[in-house]
């Protein structure tokens, strides 16, 4: 994996030298997704809310349909709240996305992938799993 310093800095600060800038989680999570695109690796950022026993009913039919899909390690994973979860698979990692998306409302997940957040890195994760690239 390469990892330029400089993608992590503006390009105003590289051309002025700046030597220090501020990140955020998104920032750090798009240059990883960035850097593995070579390798189509997909990023799955899990979000657990810590509410009452909904979430935990909610997480348990997650699981629960995970493995019913043959996500096992996914399931295994979310079961033990994982908070990042990388694919190797493009096609295994729409898979669980959608699983995860669409089954429920407790728990939620962002994708990155190919240094893209959102509707931008599901249309490329897309094309890449169902071979429309």
């Amino acid at each position: 994996m390469n990892l330029s310093i400089d993608t992590l800095f503006d390009r105003d600060d590289v051309e002025d030298g700046t030597s220090v800038t501020a990140l955020n989680h998104q920032d750090i999570v798009v240059a990883l997704s960035a850097a593995l695109a070579p390798q189509r690796v997909a990023v799955l950022h899990m979000l657990y809310p810590r509410t009452d026993a909904r979430t935990h009913n909610s997480l348990d039919s997650l699981v629960h349909t995970l493995h019913g899909h043959g996500l096992h390690e996914v399931a295994r994973l979310v079961a033990e709240e994982a908070h990042y979860l990388l694919f190797k698979d493009p096609a295994k990692a729409w898979k669980a996305f959608h699983e995860i998306r669409n089954d429920s409302l407790a728990i939620g997940v962002h994708l990155y992938y190919n240094g893209l957040v959102g509707e931008a890195a599901e249309r490329v994760l897309d094309a890449h799993a169902h071979g429309k690239d």
